[in-house]
């Protein structure tokens, strides 16, 4: 991945294949940089984005935004804190996703990365 990638989608990690990462398109890095986004909110709302823990969620992508499934692959160390943000995850307004993105995962670092642990990609 290339930095300005890392940077403009944040903690967010395509989990593609390395041939898939390079021809990923600017629609497909910015719904991820705004999905980002989005499930922070979620955890803001909740009032969950200063408990100095983080979790990962990967989040496997559908044409549908609200059928995204969110699955922990990486704990905070509390499975409340974890719960309570996948919950706050899955109530984020999604767009419709670019489809070269549909059937894909992305794993999300939310919460607060530099308590807690990052992502990493998913296969």
């Amino acid at each position: 991945m290339t930095k300005s990638f890392l940077a403009f989608a944040g903690a967010a990690t395509l989990s593609l294949a390395a041939h898939s990462l390079a021809l990923a398109s600017p629609a497909a890095d910015t719904w991820i940089a705004q999905a980002h986004a989005a499930f922070e909110a979620s955890l803001a709302d909740a009032g969950l984005a200063d408990d100095g823990k983080a979790v990962a969620l990967r989040v496997t992508i559908s044409a549908d935004p609200d059928a995204a499934t969110l699955r922990i692959v990486r704990t905070s160390g509390s499975q409340d804190f974890d719960s309570a943000a996948k919950a706050a995850a899955g109530k984020a307004k999604l767009k419709r996703p670019p489809a070269e993105l549909v059937g894909r995962t992305v794993t999300f670092t939310l919460g607060d990365p530099a308590s807690g642990p990052s992502a990493t990609g998913a296969d």
